[in-house]
């Protein structure tokens, strides 16, 4: 199958490992060979900042270099596909340019009834969970080298406020507790203070790593932490969650109503400050045989369940690409 990709550097890493398939992020080469799609996600920059405030609403910029690609792939009989991974949160960003495809996906089933409100009710607009490549997150058996929590990921000061309580709640108890914390800034590059993390003694920050790095940290610190900025959705839930699982490492995550419902046996899901530090404490020891069999079978869940095979299949299944 051939995609003409519009992403976001983690998708277009794990699409253009996948097997069977040709991904082209040159809009402009566009032409009608083997099965085609144009495949666009809810991108904030897309390739080499291409795609910056061009597929995102904001004021003063328009989506027209957008709108002019989806027509030209209708024209040549391309299916057009939207895929919004930033959906239970903005919606309202994203929707002027979803409008416009043939197909819509959004991480959020609860979002879909938004969709229809816009494009109508025969639109078809279908759930697509997040997914990962194996050949970036899989399990290689158990060989951690540190006995103490990591976290990858952002942090923000002026959004996202619930999120934020459980960050620190997660941050404090590993570090009180003794399990100790290493983060990796994934907005280490941004100058804004509003993506600062706090000033707490004994954590330890670095800077931004690859997504391809992202794999060693996991399979390398006891324990990989969670936490989901949408909690009331079916089927959205972090990323990095299933990328934790995917490689065998114990993830401690916050709690959300698609994690209760789709991953409860594989993932520690604390639910109070005394439940972090409890469960903290016990592991800074090590872990027990039956927390190895939690991320044994939680890694082999997501990798019979959650990779992007399976999230293509889906796609094929509805665009009915053959």
């Amino acid at each position: 199958m051939n995609i003409y990709l519009i992403s976001d550097e983690l998708t277009s890493c794990s699409l253009c490992l996948e097997n069977n398939l040709t991904v082209k992020e040159f809009w402009f080469i566009l032409q009608k060979k083997r099965p085609s799609m144009l495949f666009v996600e809810s991108a904030w920059k897309g390739y080499k900042n291409r795609w910056k405030y061009k597929i995102a609403s904001y004021p003063n910029h328009t989506n027209e270099k957008l709108i002019r690609l989806v027509e030209k792939s209708k024209d040549k009989g391309i299916p057009t596909v939207f895929w919004n991974k930033e959906d239970g949160v903005h919606f309202d960003r994203f929707i002027d340019s979803a409008k416009h495809f043939d197909h819509v996906f959004t991480v959020d089933e609860n979002s879909i009834s938004k969709y229809k409100a816009v494009m109508g009710e025969n639109a078809s607009i279908n759930t697509l969970m997040f997914a990962v490549q194996p050949k970036i997150h899989s399990f290689s058996g158990f060989n951690f080298k540190y006995n103490s929590a990591n976290f990858v990921g952002s942090y923000s000061r002026h959004i996202h406020d619930i999120r934020r309580k459980w960050q620190n709640s997660l941050f404090k108890n590993a570090l009180e507790s003794g399990l100790g914390l290493v983060v990796f800034d994934r907005n280490s590059n941004r100058k804004s203070q509003n993506y600062r993390y706090p000033n707490i003694d004994d954590i330890k920050i670095y800077p931004a790593i690859s997504y391809y790095e992202t794999s060693s940290i996991y399979k390398d610190y006891l324990v990989s932490l969670n936490v989901n900025t949408v909690i009331d959705s079916p089927t959205m839930f972090s990323r990095r969650l299933i990328e934790i699982m995917a490689c065998g490492g114990i993830a401690v995550t916050t709690p959300s109503l698609s994690v209760n419902t789709l991953f409860n046996e594989y993932c520690h899901i604390v639910h109070s400050e005394e439940e972090m530090y409890d469960l903290f404490n016990r592991l800074k020891y090590g872990p027990t045989n039956s927390d190895l069999e939690r991320a044994r079978s939680a890694a082999e869940y997501v990798a019979n369940n959650h990779t992007w095979r399976h999230r293509l299949k889906q796609i094929i299944d509805v665009v009915k690409l053959r």
